[in-house]
């Protein structure tokens, strides 16, 4: 049967414009809201991965090609592409693209980038790019932080401009700001503070490292720690003697300006105090080619492991120096101090005392010191 060339027309028209009128439909990439069970039972069923939605809501777990609101998801959630708004999962949240606003998952965040956006996970949280907020129960890496990384145990990153805190370490290539870490810090370059219970190294520090027992560094003018083994600066030990003959070993270790100081000894003149230990930190005011000066703050404990057998000291010394050899100097100069002790005889501790007090068998008294001894450079 032959149709009539004008109905042929009308027929050509019809069909065209039904898959005109389909194509807008599949090609609606965005819409209102998306509720599921698990994917593909949802609402948007197949069509899901190329979906985009301004709400999102899933029992178990969902999958989209963006979000741009509120997504929720009661195990895990799946974005294509970019991720915009609030995104909860109770345990794992993962987008391929950009996050911007807020991520928060019960085990472990993913995402390609997060710029413009706050990571909250309760183990993990992974980017392959950049973070201004992150904070894991256990672990965050990202390329760069802008803003601060605080995890219970483990921080990574190439950059961090901000605060990284660490319950045991942080490792970072470069660092503008403040570093903390239960344990240890590594990082290649810092600019700010570092700070550890034990360990802090790397290889230039452009401001001060704090370490409970070791800073490491190739270059580091402040840091403060029990011993410091900084490449450009130096390590002494030395011999000294104070008013009341207590006789100390001490080393002393850090960059140009601070050094930390620790040493054992004991008293020769009261032989109740048998054990001695001090530390401390100073400061090179004048380090020339024949004379030194030297500001130090220490604390002396001395005990017998006794009830009434506890000495404490803490005061601040000057010690002008002269430098012998580039490996031998000798020093001698005056103290202030405050004591205090459980020893019975305190007062003889104390002989250029400025103010003293005694109460229920404790001395204490703010008194003049005097320190003389040699110092050997190592390096």
């Amino acid at each position: 049967m032959k149709i009539p060339y004008h109905r042929f027309k009308i027929c050509t028209a019809l069909v065209m414009l039904f898959c005109s009128s389909l194509t807008v439909v599949l090609a609606q990439t965005t819409r209102p809201a998306h509720i599921g069970f698990i994917y593909p039972i949802s609402t948007n069923g197949l069509s899901a991965p190329n979906i985009t939605n301004n709400f999102s809501l899933h029992a178990l777990g969902g999958l989209s090609a963006g979000e741009k609101g509120l997504a929720i998801y009661g195990l895990a959630g799946m974005v294509q592409g970019d991720a915009n708004g609030l995104q909860v999962a109770g345990l794992w949240s993962k987008v391929r693209g950009d996050v911007e606003g807020l991520q928060v998952a019960g085990l472990m965040n993913e995402a390609r980038s997060a710029n413009q956006a706050v990571q909250i996970a309760g183990i993990v949280n992974l980017l392959e790019m950049d973070a201004p907020v992150q904070v894991a129960g256990i672990f965050n890496k990202a390329r760069h932080v802008q803003g601060f990384q605080t995890a219970g145990i483990f921080n990574l990153s190439q950059s961090a401009k901000g605060a990284q805190v660490a319950g045991i370490a942080n490792l970072t290539n470069t660092v503008d700001g403040i570093q903390i870490a239960g344990i240890v810090n590594e990082v290649d370059s810092v600019k700010g503070v570092q700070i550890a219970g034990i360990v802090n190294r790397a290889k230039k520090v452009n401001g001060v490292q704090i370490a409970g027992v070791v800073n490491i560094a190739e270059s580091s003018d402040y840091p403060i720690g029990i011993i410091n083994l900084i490449q450009d600066g130096e390590i002494r030990l030395g011999l000294y003697a104070d008013e009341n003959l207590t006789s100390m070993i001490i080393l002393k270790s850090g960059g140009k300006k601070l050094y930390g100081i620790v040493g054992l000894g004991s008293n020769l003149q009261y032989h109740e105090l048998p054990y001695a230990v001090e530390a401390g930190i100073g400061l090179k005011v004048v380090d020339g080619s024949h004379f030194r000066l030297d500001v130090e703050g220490t604390n002396l404990f001395m005990t017998n492991f006794k009830r009434r057998g506890e000495y404490s000291r803490s005061g601040l010394k000057v010690l002008p120096a002269i430098v012998l050899s580039n490996k031998v100097e000798v020093f001698a100069g005056p103290s202030i101090n405050y004591m205090h002790t459980k020893y019975a005889i305190g007062d003889e501790l104390a002989g250029m005392s400025l103010w003293n007090r005694e109460r229920r068998n404790v001395y204490k008294a703010i008194h003049l010191g005097l320190s003389a001894g040699i110092n050997f450079r190592i390096y």
